[in-house]
């Protein structure tokens, strides 16, 4: 069989993976303690050389492995929708996870701060938001989620590749959410085969993180530490959350449509069957909303 006509299979992927983490626990960890933000930026270079070697080694095509057209406008504001509805959740489970393990996620959020600090802004854009969008894609919705499609099931690819994208950034106080975020990544990927979209997706994204760093000090810092070391404010910020997460089934949904019907793959459905799934999710974000409530008032019994 030609090389170029080689069918990958999700062995080339997880393989491909397992020698990133190596990469990362040998070389790349070594290279952000030693440079901080420059070693940083070599970790993503790293990132997109090995993903254009594994292509090159597996003899794919470039424009097949890292497919690239212009996206509709209901494709980008379908990628944005499901953005925000995922945010959200991911924001969730972060404060949940803060809840139990206060200690832990201060401890990463310190040192990821004092990181940050060392280049200018601009820099810090461009290894924060820009580069990951770039280098990261390539790597997990390019080469490894191309992989995954002989699994046929979206589901399976979407949930795998979700799972895969939460042990790559070695942080078991991050697996969740970054599990989370990779989900709606490979859910944008898998719908619409563009990935400009969950590159836009991801530059989104850390483009808040890099806004928290403009305003972050040592000052606002040891303030933060303050207020997460009560629990009983991260209590309130959850059940405050919840209230805000009722949002994101109903987000979800308006960009999953979205992105289905500008991709031409909307599924013909029953009028029945509409109205149960927009009934399902009304009950769900009701739900949240009632949940926030109960724990923001118990938590606040004077309000």
């Amino acid at each position: 069989m030609n090389k170029s006509t080689r069918r990958l299979t999700p062995i080339h992927g997880i393989i491909a993976f397992i020698v990133i983490i190596l990469l990362s626990f040998f070389v790349f960890a070594p290279l952000q303690y030693a440079f901080g933000m420059l070693g940083l930026a070599l970790t993503e270079l790293g990132l997109l050389l090995a993903a254009l070697l594994a292509v090159r080694l597996t003899g794919q095509r470039l424009k097949a492995v890292f497919p690239i057209r212009l996206p509709g406008f209901g494709q980008i504001m379908g990628t944005l929708l499901i953005w925000g509805g995922s945010f959200l959740l991911v924001m969730l489970s972060t404060l949940v996870l803060m809840y139990f393990f206060p200690e832990g996620y201060l401890a990463v959020s310190s040192n990821m701060d004092s990181i940050f600090s060392t280049v200018s802004a601009p820099v810090r854009l461009f290894i924060i938001a820009v580069m990951p969008a770039i280098c990261e894609e390539a790597l997990h919705r390019g080469f490894i989620q191309y992989s995954f499609q002989s699994l046929r099931r979206d589901w399976v690819i979407i949930l795998g590749m979700g799972l895969i994208f939460g042990l790559f950034h070695l942080d078991p106080y991050r697996f969740l959410p970054t599990a989370l975020l990779g989900i709606g990544l490979s859910y944008v990927m898998q719908k619409t085969h563009n990935i400009l979209l969950p590159a836009l997706y991801h530059f989104v994204n850390n483009f808040l993180s890099f806004l928290s760093t403009l305003v972050s000090s040592p000052e606002t810092a040891e303030e933060s530490a303050a207020m997460f070391a009560d629990r009983s404010y991260i209590l309130s910020a959850i059940g405050s959350y919840l209230v805000i997460g009722a949002l994101a089934p109903i987000l979800l949904y308006a960009g999953s449509y979205l992105i289905r019907k500008s991709s031409g793959s909307l599924p013909r459905q029953s009028d029945g069957k509409i109205v149960a799934t927009v009934i399902a999710i009304l009950l769900l974000s009701g739900i949240m909303l009632a949940a926030g409530y109960a724990i923001v008032l118990l938590n606040h019994p004077a309000l």
